[in-house]
């Protein structure tokens, strides 16, 4: 499973907490990337920091490298990939994305952020047809940030 989509939408951040909310990060590691986030002023992104693990990562606040991470289900064991979505990296989510089987596509409905992915330089659009195109036949949708005060869950906006 692959989390593709424009850069800050929000895909190492849903990663992370997919994981914490798995149990599969101990109270150490949480504790270590809440302080790690706080020396970097970005208290509200240590979830993101689970994946993005590198300091470039952290200074430049944007994944540079694929994150990996495994999870189980009862039925399936998941690898998820968190594939970075600035144009610069774009070989590196060739790479993740070629990797998986499913995907999910991360917007951010923040206002500005949305309207980014989806310009004449926006990366949304490219990003599916890679996706495609590298053999993923199921992607997921994820609207993401709709608690943002430029949004607050307006259903127009979603």
């Amino acid at each position: 499973m692959v989390l593709i989509g424009h850069v800050r939408s929000g895909k190492s951040t849903i990663c992370g907490s997919i994981l914490f909310h798995l149990g599969l990060v101990d109270d150490a590691t949480i504790e270590r990337f809440q302080n790690e986030a706080k020396e970097f002023s970005r208290a509200f992104w240590w979830l993101s920091n689970l994946m993005d693990d590198s300091i470039e990562e952290k200074v430049l606040d944007r994944t540079i490298e694929v994150g990996r991470a495994h999870f189980n289900t009862k039925t399936k064991r998941f690898t998820m990939f968190d594939a970075p979505g600035h144009k610069s990296y774009l070989p590196n989510l060739i790479m993740g994305a070629s990797c998986a089987d499913i995907g999910g596509l991360v917007i951010s409905a923040r206002r500005g952020e949305f309207e980014a992915g989806f310009n004449r330089k926006g990366l949304t659009k490219e990003h599916v047809h890679l996706a495609k195109s590298l053999g993923i036949q199921k992607l997921v949708v994820i609207v993401n940030k709709m608690d943002d005060p430029t949004v607050d869950w307006a259903e127009e906006r979603y």
